[in-house]
């Protein structure tokens, strides 16, 4: 619906439509406040993403490295943002901040959005780490190639699905929270989130936050468009330098294509 509406001539989401008309996405961009405060939205996601799915990283490959109580203690901690509610976190948060001697600022919160998005990373990252042989990093570091490289090379490509899933997640995730950025967000800096529960108080601003809205859905699914065709690209790409890297060896599952351009490599 929000689509319609953001096209409507009338500036009360109505049916019948009263007429089409752009004049509500000039408007939007025309406002500072509203633009300002989107693209900090995105820039604080993107970093949280990024971030998040680092960490993922290292935090499931150290999980693999733990047995028994250690591991599900470890797992325990690391996905309990998932079950604590948001506001509390955000108070705990805030008294964190401030009993460090720091203000609510914009760095505290891609920080405080980084402990609600990493369990995700951790979720998405850690099974497909599992599904991976380890037996192909040992190949590869018998053919000499250091711990490092066999990451690059081989753990990283195989895990390039996994972690463009992840990084899409948590950059929803962080892109919506309202709670820690109401919370940590400097006054006269707030987040999209913060802006339109301010703004639904103003009828005024409804038109603008509608086409807005459009927008954003617009934008989600290209994201998800181009991410699953990228997927596809680079599996293609992989296979290929595979095929033309090592010509006379036989077929392998398509899921470890760089683990044998690595190895041969290597």
């Amino acid at each position: 619906m929000l689509l319609i509406f953001s096209v409507n001539k009338s500036p009360t989401p109505t049916l019948p439509l009263s007429g089409f008309s752009t004049k509500w996405f000039h408007d939007a961009f025309g406002n500072g406040t509203l633009t300002g405060a989107l693209l900090r939205s995105i820039e604080i996601a993107v970093v949280a993403a990024v971030l998040a799915t680092a960490l993922g990283i290292m935090a499931s490959l150290g999980l693999l490295v733990l047995r028994g109580r250690a591991a599900a203690l470890a797992l325990t901690v690391l996905l309990l943002p998932l079950v604590v509610p948001y506001i509390c976190l955000a108070v705990g948060l805030l008294i964190l901040v401030q009993q460090v001697g720091a203000k609510p600022s914009l760095v505290a919160v891609v920080l405080g959005h980084c402990v609600i998005v990493l369990p995700f990373a951790i979720l998405v990252i850690m099974p497909r780490l599992r599904s991976l042989d380890p037996a192909m990093n040992e190949a590869a570091e018998d053919l000499g190639a250091s711990p490092f490289a066999a990451l690059r090379l081989i753990t990283l490509p195989l895990l390039a699905p996994a972690l463009v899933s992840s990084g899409i997640i948590c950059f929803v995730t962080s892109f919506d929270e309202f709670a820690i950025a109401s919370f940590l967000a400097p006054s006269g800096q707030p987040t999209y989130p913060v802006f339109l529960y301010a703004s639904a108080r103003t009828p005024a601003l409804l038109p603008e936050v509608i086409a807005v809205g459009a927008l954003i859905i617009a934008g989600s699914l290209l994201l998800v468009l181009l991410a699953e065709g990228g997927r596809r690209w680079a599996e293609r790409r992989l296979v290929g330098e595979m095929a033309a890297a090592a010509p006379g060896l036989p077929e392998l599952d398509d899921e470890q294509p760089t683990a044998k351009v690595a190895v041969v490599n290597s």
